[in-house]
């Protein structure tokens, strides 16, 4: 293992299970279902967890936003900072939760290691300017 090429893997990494494999690739979590990190109740308990947060972070993201549409009295500058956090949480209940939903239900990540760089950035993003338009919204 030391001397090939193809691992290039720094001396100190720690993987948390023991390989009977000497192919890292046959357990990458963009390949196969990474069974070894956990039993099937596991993966198909917080697959329904994250469909559960899809749901609900949906559905009140959607009602908050609609109702300000709907209603005129609602649209004040306090009440366009709650849109704006609505909006930002309604892309991360949609992207973040479904990604991790499926992700689980498939107990690897199918979407590849592209997917998850896209998923990684625009996560990050969003939950980036959640806190950005909290503080100026409280100053």
């Amino acid at each position: 293992m030391r001397g090939s090429r193809a691992m290039e893997l720094p001396e100190d990494f720690w993987i948390p299970v023991p390989l009977d494999t000497n192919n890292i690739t046959a357990l990458s979590p963009f390949l196969v279902p990474q069974d070894h990190l956990g039993n099937l109740s596991l993966f198909y308990g917080m697959a329904a967890l994250m469909f559960i947060f899809f749901i609900f972070g949906t559905a009140i993201n959607v009602l908050t936003i609609a109702t300000t549409i709907q209603y005129k009295k609602l649209r004040s500058h306090l009440n366009y900072i709650l849109v704006n956090l609505a909006v930002s949480n309604l892309l991360v209940a949609c992207a973040g939760s479904f990604t991790a939903f499926v992700s689980f239900a498939a107990r690897y990540f199918i979407f590849g290691t592209l997917g998850c760089k896209v998923e990684g950035f625009f996560g990050n993003a969003w939950r980036y300017g959640e806190p950005v338009v909290s503080r100026c919204g409280s100053a």
